[in-house]
């Protein structure tokens, strides 16, 4: 999305042909396993306005599914990797990713936590937990939806 002039915009895709074209990019660049932040078309900020102002041709359930055929793809890789299927699979370098990506820990930390703390760490713990695919795609509908801090779109903590 551009400006043209202080009050008057320009759609990236401005009819809906041109928007489900986008759409079908767009979720083809994260099932491949490519982070929101990569896509070469349009920001996330961009992306998020689309999928919020024309949810017909940004329907959130493909979006959804094109996060979860992403978190496969990574999912893919581990698993062949760790049978030996890929040659120089890095082990670490995908369990690193995985972390950022999913949320993912190791079960030494978790399991550590659990028995030096009570109850309320407990809570804390359960939040640590791997997410599923699901929690991945709402993850990505929230990323797309939300708004960062103080109206603006800044969310550099994100790995997404």
């Amino acid at each position: 999305m551009s400006t043209k002039g202080d009050d008057e915009c320009v759609l990236l895709w401005p009819t809906a042909t041109a928007r489900q074209k986008a759409c079908a990019v767009f979720c083809a660049h994260i099932a491949a396993g490519y982070s929101l932040k990569s896509f070469p078309e349009a920001d996330r900020k961009t992306v998020r306005y689309y999928a919020e102002q024309f949810p017909e041709d940004f329907p959130p359930e493909k979006l959804e599914e094109a996060a979860r055929r992403g978190l496969l793809e990574w999912e893919r890789i581990g698993k062949e990797g760790a049978s030996g299927s890929l040659a120089k699979f890095n082990a670490s370098a995908w369990s690193l990713n995985m972390k950022n990506r999913a949320g993912w820990r190791d079960r030494s930390e978790v399991e550590t936590w659990g028995i030096l703390g009570g109850p309320d760490e407990a809570r804390k713990i359960e939040k640590l937990k791997p997410r599923s695919s699901e929690e991945i795609a709402l993850g990505v509908m929230a990323l797309l939806t939300r708004e960062g801090p103080s109206g603006n779109d800044d969310n550099t903590g994100n790995a997404d």
